[in-house]
């Protein structure tokens, strides 16, 4: 064998004699490395994937950037504004450009009567916008007529159902009357859209809607196409023409990393919109609201993460050092033989070299597979990953080679008198983490700039702190227990005691036990805390078993709903928006929103003055919001569907069943006390249904029933379900408390809770495991000596019970409580509200998860039993005393 290849050979040697140890690095650097790319990557995934589905949700006003030209005269001429179309796109400020999917240019009138020609519109006509729009030919198919023409006279374009609703045919003629005139036009043709879905359509749908005098039943409001010459036509005979640039951001190129830099783009256009033009979009809010979701789960992420990682990291310096310490002696003889300590470091790199690398590349390209988009740290993460598993193992074989001893050690007489230098810096990561939790809660994890790496450690400084707390309470309880045990008959539990009372042996197992069980709950925590706000929202928003919501029922509509199977109960109730209210302190008046419900039979936790109130008074009492309070004083009065109704102010509170959680201004009245005249009784919008296994579609059919009776008695005349205004709904708190759960980024929150946990509990199991192994040679020794005084097998397994349930129950304790405490102390900072509609959110924990803690604990002592039987085997117990000698 020639010279160069006899220190590979060397190598290759020492990595077999030592594989279970490299094998143990290198897994756990590997799982460090995936963990680094693929859960941030699936969660990334799931917020890109829940924002794309809000903004597929919403209508064109608020999710589309339109531009609207400035009013200009038309006497004139009119210019046509299509050739700004791609200039004004490639001049918006970044990302805008690239997002945009489609653009048109619109150049279309007010809405306008439109009534056969040479009659009078009367006194509730159909609508409609007269419009010529880029794109729109070649997204259409004509069914009867032609295409538009226009000469002298305009001529328009229906689709089917408009023309269906309108009574149009080809050839018609129609008056179109606007504001300052009218002008006649000829119907050309008919079409359809070749693309029902396609964006262009989605501000061109007929719509319903009521009359000014509500007498007069319903009309609708539709678009009629036309070419240019048309649209400039019938707008100067009108003398309304109005120009928009309409630009539809694609929802598939946006991803949740984009939305601070698109709100900020649009805060640039909305002050300085491109030339002549006015931003008329509700897109910049839209993206706040997304803004505030993402930061929310980005500092939710960020904590997991951290606190996930941390642990992984513990764990790998953990192995590094088991594998320092297992070859103490190894190094001992590299130092006696003439070797430097840099030698028995880079001896150890060199081997580590072979297996980390390796294992780190390929848990890193198993987290690329997963769907979803990397974060922009992934590399740097992914690097100090593999840095930190390849130099740990060499750090500790430094460190051990510095003091070579062929004999066993104990460092635990050392470390139970700690050096000032050791207090200092426990006691500076504990100020650390005070400060960290102090500046979290002032200033959020993401204030704008990006996260804050000290804050997003925080909550791993927190569970440190508490480890080092308990490293240092809790060995004078434990030798108080071992004092007490020495009376006692029987060693087991003297023995277990006594070595669990050296208590910085385990101070690595500790702190990596407490950071991973305080992941574990601060996730459970955050999901109970969740689910608890939310079922708070669905019976703040549906306080029955299920809401119906119209525009005006009959005042028997409680009555018709009880008749459906299986209801057992109906209140109606009037929310009444808008209500003018006026305060007896003073002659300002204020609008608000009036809640006017029997307080008796509703069932809605209100105060006893208002559900014990009885007819017989001008007088009664009510429940308002605080800034309403403020503003009325003591009572006042407030007017109702056209009566006024004096009150006086019984309760203030800020949220009331059946009213928005976003209400600031609001009064409820008990409808049971109140003076209402026989000849004008109040007329519902809401009736609150209780029951089980009732049909839906049976209690909506019933509520429509009484909107149109309702409306067949103010008109006169027979009313059809299309020509109602708003159309019956029925919202259970069932389906109300689901869909809390599938908006936005709720996907992503499920699967960084789910994984957090799973991982936090394997993740324990694993230090657990290790804490066995550190001790392993030791505790062989003393059970080989102990073997010869009689010791039984199972008397062995109960020292290292009896020894590892108080490292347990410390831990559980520590981390269970820095876990649970610690949304509490970061709440504002997660921004938890923002996925509970607004209720506050406080602290709560479900018992299934305290039991599944200790389901753990279980699973742990039983893994730790498997554990020391397997490294007593290879130990071989029987020889042990001869180690060392």
């Amino acid at each position: 064998m020639s010279l160069s290849a006899r220190p590979v050979s060397a190598l290759l040697r020492r990595v077999r004699a030592f594989a279970g140890q490299l094998a143990l690095l290198a897994v756990l650097g590997g799982l460090a490395a995936f963990l680094v790319s693929g859960p941030a990557r699936l969660a990334n995934g799931r917020i890109d994937d829940g924002l794309r589905g809000d903004l597929r949700k919403l209508p064109a006003s608020s999710r589309d950037l339109t531009f609207g030209g400035v009013a200009q005269s038309l006497a004139s001429g009119v210019v046509n504004g299509a050739g700004r179309l791609e200039t004004t796109r490639r001049d918006l400020p970044a990302p805008l450009p690239g997002l945009v999917g489609g653009s048109w240019y619109i150049a279309e009138t007010g809405l306008s009567s439109i009534v056969p020609a040479g009659s009078r519109p009367g006194a509730c006509p159909d609508m409609a916008t007269v419009r010529w729009q880029t794109g729109a030919a070649e997204a259409i198919r004509i069914v009867a007529g032609r295409a538009p023409r226009s000469g002298r006279v305009p001529e328009l374009l229906a689709g089917q159902d408009t023309a269906r609703t309108f009574g149009l045919t080809v050839g018609d003629r129609i008056s179109v009357g606007g504001r300052w005139g009218s002008v006649d036009a000829v119907v050309a043709g008919v079409f359809t859209p070749l693309v029902p879905g396609d964006p262009i359509w989605t501000d061109q749908e007929l719509t319903p809607g009521a009359c000014p005098d509500p007498r007069e039943g319903q009309r609708h409001q539709a678009v009629l196409l036309t070419d240019w010459p048309g649209a400039v036509l019938v707008g100067q005979g009108i003398d309304d023409l109005g120009h928009r640039w309409r630009y539809r951001l694609d929802e598939r190129r946006i991803t949740a990393d984009q939305v601070g830099a698109l709100t900020a783009a649009v805060a640039q256009l909305r002050r300085g919109p491109p030339e002549q033009t006015v931003l008329r979009s509700g897109l910049d809010s839209t993206l706040a609201g997304f803004e505030g979701q993402v930061r929310s789960v980005r500092s939710l992420l960020a904590v997991v993460r951290a606190g996930i990682l941390a642990t992984v990291a513990g764990l790998i310096l953990l192995a590094a050092r088991l594998m320092a310490d297992r070859r103490r002696a190894e190094f001992a003889l590299v130092r006696a033989r003439g070797g430097a300590v840099r030698a028995v470091a880079g001896r150890t790199l060199r081997e580590v070299l072979t297996v980390v690398p390796v294992a780190v590349v390929v848990g890193w390209l198993a987290g690329m597979l997963v769907p979803g988009r990397p974060d922009t740290v992934e590399p740097v993460l992914a690097g100090a990953v593999g840095l930190v598993t390849a130099l740990a193992a060499p750090v500790y074989a430094a460190l051990a080679a510095r003091h070579p001893a062929f004999s066993g050690r104990r460092g635990d007489e050392a470390a139970l008198r700690p050096s000032p230098r050791r207090l200092t810096a426990e006691g500076f990561l504990v100020l650390l983490a005070v400060g960290g939790i102090y500046l979290l809660r002032r200033r959020g994890l993401d204030a704008g700039a990006g996260v804050d790496p000290y804050l997003v450690a925080a909550p791993v400084l927190l569970a440190l702190a508490a480890s080092v707390v308990a490293l240092r309470v809790v060995p004078y309880p434990l030798r108080w227990a071992g004092r007490l045990a020495a009376r006692a008959r029987g060693a087991i539990v003297f023995l277990g005691l006594s070595g669990a009372g050296r208590a910085p042996l385990h101070s690595g197992p500790l702190a990596v036990l407490v950071m991973a069980i305080a992941t574990g709950l601060f996730t459970g925590t955050v999901t109970s805390t969740v689910a608890a706000a939310r079922d708070r929202a669905a019976g703040l928003a549906v306080p029955a078993d299920a809401v119906v919501a119209g525009f005006r029922f009959t005042p028997d509509i409680a009555e018709r709903i009880m008749k459906v199977p299986h209801v057992r109960g109906a209140t109606a109730m009037l929310l009444y928006q808008g209500a003018t209210i006026r305060g007896d302190t003073g002659p300002s008046l204020t609008q608000g929103q009036a809640m006017v419900v029997d307080a008796n039979a509703a069932g809605l936790d209100l105060p006893a003055a208002l559900t014990a109130a009885r007819p017989g008074g001008d007088v009664v009492p009510a429940v308002v919001s605080p800034r309403l309070a403020e503003q009325v004083g003591p009572g006042g009065s407030v007017e109702v569907q056209g009566r006024t109704y004096r009150f006086t102010v019984a309760a203030v509170r800020a949220n009331v069943a059946g009213l928005d959680t976003s209400a600031r201004e609001f009064l409820v009245l008990p409808q049971q006390a109140m003076p209402i005249p026989e000849h004008q009784p109040l007329l519902p919008n809401r009736v609150l249904v209780d029951g089980d296994g009732f049909d839906v579609e049976r209690v909506r059919a019933a509520a429509d029933a009484g909107q149109r009776d309702q409306l067949e008695a103010l008109t006169g005349r027979t009313v059809q379900n299309d020509e109602l205004a708003v159309p019956s709904t029925v919202t259970t708190r069932v389906a109300y408390r689901a869909g809390l759960e599938q908006r936005g980024v709720d996907g992503a929150l499920s699967v960084t809770f789910a994984a957090g946990m799973v991982a936090a509990a394997a993740l324990a199991l694993t230090a657990v495991a290790l804490a066995v192994l550190t001790g392993a040679p030791s505790r062989g020794r003393t059970l080989s000596r102990l073997r010869t005084l009689g010791l039984s097998p199972g008397q062995g397994r109960g020292l290292l019970v009896v020894e590892l349930v108080p490292l347990i129950v410390v831990a559980l304790l520590a981390g269970g409580l820095a876990g649970f405490v610690l949304p509490a102390l970061i709440g504002p900072a997660l921004g938890l509200s923002g996925f509970t509609a607004g209720v506050r959110a406080g602290t709560s924990l479900d018992p299934r998860f305290a039991g599944g803690v200790l389901v753990i604990a279980v699973h742990a002592v039983i893994g730790a039993l498997a554990v020391e039987n397997v490294a007593n085997r290879r130990l071989r117990l029987g020889q042990v005393l001869r180690l060392g000698e």
